[in-house]
């Protein structure tokens, strides 16, 4: 038996409510992350990089609200990722490497990861060689260990993100050789995605019990959870 997070304690209006003015202001940022190239860093070894990835069937745009508290708290080397999800996870974490090889020119990597997206970056991390340049991924509601949601999508991505995938499997085998990566793990209580929302919870865990998987791109306490661990020392 898989025991899950308990249920939030707010109305179940105000919980609904929330996720979908999020899928809302989601819908509306779209056009905003399209047809935009990425500016190149800086070639140094003394720097650092946060990098923002997107989930399933989005863009860049969903992270805009996030990029932008991370720059109003002092954090202005950000860089955003946009890769095509439909063509799987495997695929999308070699797009990953390969950008980065072109925008990320020297220095040290730190990852900011929604939904999917922290699944693309740990293929990466853990079987692309990506843990020689990142120092930490933050993934916000990943499922880590599946969803149930995925028997229903037919698709590669379905495949990949169901519980008993071979993908998951041998992610979770190969998590040594990522390390010394420094992973956290947003969990939205109210995922209507991540069934069950334990399945999103790896490692350094932090639960917001009244969010859903959408609603957390628009969290101030979410935005001051990710803050707090990329401002964190690195020791």
């Amino acid at each position: 038996m898989i025991l899950d997070y308990p249920a939030s304690d707010q109305p179940t209006s105000h919980v609904v409510a929330r996720e979908l003015a999020g899928l809302a202001a989601s819908a509306l940022l779209y056009p905003f992350g399209l047809g935009k190239k990425t500016r190149r860093t800086a070639r140094k070894a003394a720097q650092r990089t946060v990098v923002l990835v997107h989930g399933y069937l989005a863009n860049r745009a969903t992270l805009l609200p996030l990029s932008g508290y991370l720059r109003l708290r002092g954090i202005r080397q950000l860089r955003s990722f946009n890769y095509e999800s439909s063509q799987g996870i495997e695929r999308s974490a070699i797009a990953l490497r390969e950008w980065l090889q072109e925008h990320v020119r020297g220095g040290r990597i730190d990852l900011v990861c929604h939904s999917m997206g922290g699944l693309v970056a740990r293929v990466y991390l853990q079987e692309l060689g990506g843990a020689r340049r990142v120092d930490r991924c933050i993934t916000l509601g990943t499922p880590h260990r599946g969803t149930y949601n995925a028997y229903w999508v037919a698709s590669r991505v379905g495949r990949e993100l169901r519980p008993d995938s071979p993908l998951l499997a041998r992610l979770q085998t190969s998590r040594p050789v990522a390390a010394a990566v420094r992973f956290t793990s947003i969990v939205a209580g109210s995922d209507n995605i991540v069934i069950p929302r334990v399945f999103a919870a790896d490692e350094d865990v932090v639960h917001v019990p009244h969010l859903g998987h959408v609603g957390m791109l628009f969290s101030p306490t979410v935005f001051r959870a990710v803050t707090e661990r990329l401002v964190a020392p690195i020791g």
